[in-house]
């Protein structure tokens, strides 16, 4: 059982290949083209194998890595490596499950629950003046009646009431009366990576100011990663941070989710259930759904995408929460997974038309 995907990239190998005494099994790269650099024909690809079941490939030609170690999950960067190899995507989707299994026989493994490539963030400290609405409700209880609540903290507070979820409860929230890239007018949703504060998002509570979230922190941040508790059998992953708060998931931050993402995303071993925005802009005539970006790159993953059915006024995971409540929304997201290509495509077919 632990040399399962081992055994499977073997058999996908170009029958043109030699071994070396280092163990290293040489062919023609098949990532070159895929990377911007012409196809390999010196034999630059190369795979070794191990007793314990782990196998690594790299290039010489484009500097392409990947590896599995049993315990791990399977990640994208080997997804591609085995279809790049040949392998199609009903047979890529059992590697899958056979790797989940894999870890469930090994148990749980320290590594298995990082990047396949160490992944860090610089602390940044909080927006300047930046105080709790704890802090705030804290200092209110030691004043008298008369005194008068900050307009900026009252909005912010209200705010984050409208969208339900109970996230007052669940969740910190900062406020702040500087100025600066209308930080007064704005919730400032703390960032966190490992328990430690790595900046932060800032919402607008106003309409009409822009940019609606202002960032500060890192690329390849995901929000929320450290409420995914091992228990959890998937991982809801949206667009922006009061979505994933309202169902307790994850966030991208855009309609956009990059490698490094998508492999800290899949490190927690578990299905991953892509929900997008379904809000639809008119842009010179043609409506379009910025969702839909989001939408292709969870078919690139392997991940499922929901189309749950919900009032069309409902745009969104947390729009929805609002509306239908926590548990409810999270039963129509799981009833409306698709995990098939072909029928993704055609819920995608039928927002645009």
């Amino acid at each position: 059982m632990l040399t399962t995907i081992q055994d499977a990239v073997k058999q996908y190998l170009p029958a043109k290949r030699k071994t070396s005494s280092s163990g290293w099994t040489s062919f023609n790269a098949v990532c070159c083209e895929h990377n911007g650099e012409s196809r390999d024909n010196r034999g630059r690809g190369g795979i070794i194998t191990n007793s314990n079941g782990s196998v690594s490939y790299s290039c010489f030609n484009c500097g392409f890595k990947a590896n599995y170690t049993p315990g791990r999950h399977l990640n994208y960067k080997f997804r591609k490596l085995l279809s790049w190899l040949g392998a199609d995507e009903n047979s890529i989707k059992r590697l899958v499950i056979d790797a989940i299994r894999v870890k469930e026989l090994v148990g749980p493994d320290e590594d298995s629950v990082k990047p396949e490539e160490e992944v860090s963030f610089k602390p940044r400290p909080l927006p300047e003046g930046a105080k709790s609405f704890s802090e705030w409700k804290t200092f209110l209880s030691l004043t008298d009646d008369n005194y008068r609540i900050p307009l900026h903290v009252m909005q912010a507070v209200e705010y984050v009431d409208r969208r339900g979820g109970n996230l007052l409860n669940r969740y910190e929230f900062y406020t702040t009366d500087d100025t600066d890239h209308n930080m007064h007018k704005r919730v400032i949703v703390p960032c966190y990576w490992e328990g430690k504060l790595i900046g932060s998002t800032s919402r607008t509570i106003e309409e009409g100011i822009k940019p609606k979230y202002y960032a500060d922190y890192e690329p390849n941040y995901v929000f929320n990663m450290d409420r995914q508790t091992p228990e959890k059998k998937f991982v809801i992953v949206v667009e922006g941070p009061f979505d994933a708060m309202a169902i307790d998931g994850v966030a991208v931050l855009s309609n956009e989710c990059g490698e490094v993402q998508a492999d800290i995303i899949d490190s927690l071993g578990r299905e991953v259930i892509v929900v997008p925005d379904f809000d639809l802009k008119v842009v010179k005539g043609r409506r379009v759904w910025a969702g839909s970006t989001l939408v292709d790159q969870a078919i690139e993953y392997g991940w499922s995408v929901s189309f749950p059915i919900w009032n069309n006024e409902v745009k969104d995971v947390s729009a929805a929460v609002q509306k239908y409540g926590r548990l409810f929304t999270l039963k129509t997201i799981v009833d409306g997974k698709q995990t098939s290509r072909l029928k993704i495509e055609l819920h995608k077919k039928k927002i645009h038309s």
